[in-house]
């Protein structure tokens, strides 16, 4: 069961960094002018920053993500015997997004984002990996300690 769980992981993990970097080529190849309203948006922003832009600083950002993809890594290590598919799947889309935007800081120098909503936030599909896989963590840990 391990390996299949380590197998799992490392598939999905490369299918969403593929699909995430795939979108910015698509973007920065075909991205002419912003497209939608003041609700929802598609527009280029460079982030150097953190997430949503906060602390600029990207040789701190890429110190920041490693240390955080390491101590994920002890974590997965560590709990990989009590991993399901569900939680596997959660990790993988958190390991993904992080990876995907550790790529960019890594070869562009920054981010790059691009979905816009309501003027508030940009962000990315690497982004939204991240954020849906910790609320699926979260809602999978409170089910797990219920059993």
């Amino acid at each position: 069961m391990k390996n299949k769980i380590i197998k799992l992981i490392i598939i999905i993990v490369i299918l969403l960094i593929i699909l995430d970097q795939l979108s910015k080529i698509l973007i920065t190849n075909f991205y002419e002018y912003p497209i939608g309203n003041d609700y929802l948006k598609i527009e280029i922003d460079r982030n150097t920053g953190m997430a949503l832009g906060f602390n600029d600083g990207n040789l701190k950002n890429i110190f920041i993500t490693l240390f955080i993809l390491f101590i994920v890594a002890i974590f997965i290590k560590n709990q990989l015997d009590r991993f399901d598919k569900k939680t596997a799947i959660a990790i993988s889309m958190i390991l993904g997004g992080a990876i995907s935007n550790l790529i960019d800081r890594i070869f562009r120098g920054y981010v790059l984002d691009f979905f816009k909503i309501f003027n508030l936030c940009v962000f990315n599909l690497a982004d939204i990996f991240i954020v849906v896989g910790w609320i699926l963590l979260v809602v999978f840990i409170i089910d797990f300690s219920r059993k």
